[in-house]
């Protein structure tokens, strides 16, 4: 299959893999392949005829709210959607998720997930003005994604196919097994409201500044509820216990960004290692507040990918490139709608 690539120029310290724009391409067109396999030999194992996500495939809810930008915002972060031209508020959708391709209990280890999109922000961000045109961003419970470019994580995700070869990949890859094992290691997640979420790889904040971003709960004297009570035996506890939380209060998380500082703590192509906060602080630009649940099957038909972005946002690095053309291929292998609906129809006229 053939994706258009959308890049027509590199951040200052990005550089393409194999030293070519072409060869990298090439690589990333292999992997899209490589990605319709899983997907088809995923879909043998647990849903014949019906193609899920290569990856998180569970949702646990669809959730709407806004995204609330903060007045006291350091100047540094005001570029893109979060800068002086944009809104003060977003509408989102939320989705969250599991990390593995088919559906299984909630009590079995896996990773956690996040995908936000965020509607109008063209006008704001460097982009055409489009009403439709969204800013996806994408978030797991670990704080890097398991490979240090798009084609070890293609390898870790055809490892995940068979428990054995899993295996010989984890040991050959230390600090992915590491990574894996942070992520997966408590035998039981309270709630998906208090998990942390990071973005993995960076993305631009504006024509000359990187960041990485992530959500933490906010603090319970933000008005945090408690826990719901719902029993860990049900399959789909983390979904129940969102909704009993939702019935309480809206669900509410702090969006902060971390800037890049240098090339060997903030690297931009090599996913792997961390942007510690020793090195580059978490800080906070936004509140999420997701207030309701709406219909399941909105988010289960859209596509929440990093292609999905304004210029002032562009995912970065290889594994940033690169997943642009992943998540085509999965999208395209399960018939993904290729456009969101209009705004006004998700959020019943109201824009934020």
């Amino acid at each position: 299959m053939s994706v258009t690539n959308p890049i027509d120029a590199l951040y200052v310290h990005e550089r393409f893999k194999h030293g070519s724009r072409e060869k990298e391409i090439a690589e990333f067109e292999d992997h899209a392949r490589r990605v319709r396999a899983v997907q088809q030999t995923l879909a043998g194992m647990h849903s014949p005829g019906m193609p899920q996500r290569v990856f998180h495939a569970k949702a646990h809810a669809c959730l709407a709210g806004t995204l609330h930008l903060l007045d006291d915002r350091p100047s540094a972060t005001r570029h893109g959607i979060f800068g002086p031209g944009g809104k003060p508020s977003y509408n989102v959708l939320a989705r969250f998720s599991s990390g593995v391709g088919f559906d299984q209990h909630d009590l079995k280890p896996d990773v956690r997930g996040v995908a936000l999109k965020i509607f109008a922000v063209g006008a704001a961000a460097g982009a055409t003005d489009d009403a439709r045109r969204t800013q996806d961003f994408l978030m797991t419970n670990s704080t890097n994604p398991f490979g240090n470019d798009q084609q070890q994580f293609v390898e870790f995700m055809e490892a995940n196919l068979e428990p054995v070869r899993l295996a010989g990949f984890l040991l050959a890859h230390p600090r992915i097994a590491q990574l894996l094992a942070r992520a997966t290691s408590r035998i039981l997640i309270p709630s998906l409201a208090t998990e942390r979420y990071w973005s993995g790889h960076p993305y631009l904040l504006g024509p000359t500044q990187a960041m990485k971003f992530n959500l933490r709960p906010a603090d319970s004297s933000d008005g945090e509820p408690a826990e719901a009570q719902v029993s860990r035996l049900d399959r789909d506890y983390l979904r129940q216990e969102l909704r009993a939380r939702l019935a309480q209060a809206p669900i509410r998380f702090v969006f902060s960004i971390q800037l890049e500082k240098d090339p060997e703590t903030t690297p931009i192509e090599d996913a792997l290692i961390e942007w510690k906060e020793n090195d580059s602080p978490s800080i906070p630009v936004a509140e999420l507040v997701l207030d309701r649940e709406i219909d399941a099957q909105v988010c289960r038909k859209l596509r929440f990918t990093p292609g999905n972005f304004v210029p002032d946002h562009r995912p970065l690095g290889n594994m940033g490139r690169g997943r642009i053309f992943s998540y085509a291929a999965s999208q395209m292998g399960r018939q993904a709608d290729a456009d969101a609906p209009p705004e006004a129809q998700l959020f019943g006229g109201k824009t934020a």
